[in-house]
């Protein structure tokens, strides 16, 4: 059984002045996005850029595609080379950001490049390919665009990360060839659902739950006497509350909404209000469910938001800003480039890389360590 859901879609502009001109592709873009919204008003968009100071993006999806389309515009007088493996690293950190607050989505990651972009140095693919293996599930998808003739060394790691997630790879000769491309990737993406959604339930991969589960807020303790926002009853038995946006609920309440709304595993779940990831003790959801905990009240039904309405909810009143980041292999990408003018790379840039992203505050983290160092945060 196969469903589709409301879209977000974060475009990589990866193309290079000196190869690829704007004016060739800004058109194709604006069909892009247009053919989307057409088939779903909901769906929204992103945008990465590479800069000489460095990557930019926007600071949250919006459903403005002008708004895309004017910010893209502004930033090409000062495009320069893409390093694609640090964008990638940077989309998904942004889309576990939005992950942790937005339910029944589908994200989608959109690279356009061409020979101008930098390759991916090979001690960075692994972990690059372990991230994807983590959040594909959520559902992420990568799909590739590459101008330009054939390549023997990044167009086979372009086509495996797409594969990776059941993404598409393209290559095409000239830039004539990208709007067919792109009006083929403006369809809806196709998930596969477990014959079990009946019930409502999504399952993840047991090898890539402790990421999830560390991604999770625990709710906050409420001692004064409130109204549960899921069986309206009105006391202080065992209230908490949401981190996120503050709904209050008793904790077996949450524990019923948690067996219908999880994300995959039992004990964790989205707020019924924010969409925030929240998360119990995974044996008390276990005994609420099997009846060694009573509850309070039969679980209300929650009204659902129209989705397109509450996509515009999120939106600020202000449009997006850009938000200008670090490259995280930027250093690796200097060392490749005076490699090929005849240097001599160190052994230590040779070894693999360990590269991963703290669920708690979104660092992309190099090297093997037990704790964040912007947060301090276990990792596991």
């Amino acid at each position: 059984m196969e469903s589709t859901k409301s879209e977000d879609c974060l475009i990589f502009y990866a193309f290079t002045p000196e190869i690829t001109k704007m004016r060739q592709v800004f058109s194709s873009i604006s069909d892009f996005m247009k053919n989307k919204q057409l088939t779903d008003p909901s769906d929204r968009f992103n945008l990465i850029v590479f800069q000489h100071d460095g990557p930019n993006y926007l600071d949250h999806f919006t459903l403005d595609q002008e708004h895309i389309l004017k910010t893209l515009k502004s930033m090409s007088g000062d495009i320069t080379n893409a390093n694609i493996a640090g964008g990638i690293f940077i989309a998904i950190t942004f889309i576990i950001e939005v992950y942790k607050k937005i339910s029944e989505k589908i994200f989608r990651l959109l690279i356009l490049i061409d020979d101008g972009a930098y390759d991916i140095p090979s001690e960075y693919l692994p972990p690059i390919e372990e991230l994807i293996k983590v959040v594909k599930d959520m559902p992420f998808f990568i799909d590739i665009i590459r101008v330009g003739p054939p390549n023997s060394e990044i167009s086979p790691k372009l086509m495996k990360l797409t594969k990776l997630c059941n993404g598409e790879f393209y290559e095409i000769a000239t830039i004539r060839d990208l709007n067919p491309i792109l009006t083929t990737l403006s369809e809806k993406k196709y998930i596969s659902e477990p014959s079990f959604i009946k019930q409502r339930l999504r399952m993840i991969l047991p090898d890539n739950q402790p990421f999830y589960i560390n991604l999770a807020d625990e709710p906050e303790i409420v001692e004064e006497r409130v109204t549960c926002s899921i069986c309206f009853k009105s006391d202080n038995e065992n209230i908490v509350k949401c981190p996120s946006c503050g709904s209050v609920a008793h904790k077996v309440c949450w524990a019923q909404w948690a067996e219908t709304s999880n994300i995959g595993i039992p004990h964790v779940f989205r707020c019924h209000n924010c969409f925030n990831i929240l998360k119990l003790d995974e044996n008390f959801v276990h005994d609420v469910k099997t009846g060694k905990i009573p509850t309070i009240a039969e679980l209300s039904k929650v009204k659902k938001k129209n989705i397109i309405e509450y996509m515009h909810e999120l939106e600020a009143k202000s449009k997006p800003k850009v938000v200008h980041a670090e490259d995280p292999i930027a250093v690796s990408i200097r060392a490749k480039i005076a490699t090929e003018e005849g240097k001599t790379q160190s052994k230590k840039n040779k070894k693999r890389v360990h590269v991963n992203i703290c669920p708690n505050c979104s660092t992309i983290i190099k090297g093997a360590r037990k704790n964040c160092p912007s947060c301090g945060f276990v990792l596991f």
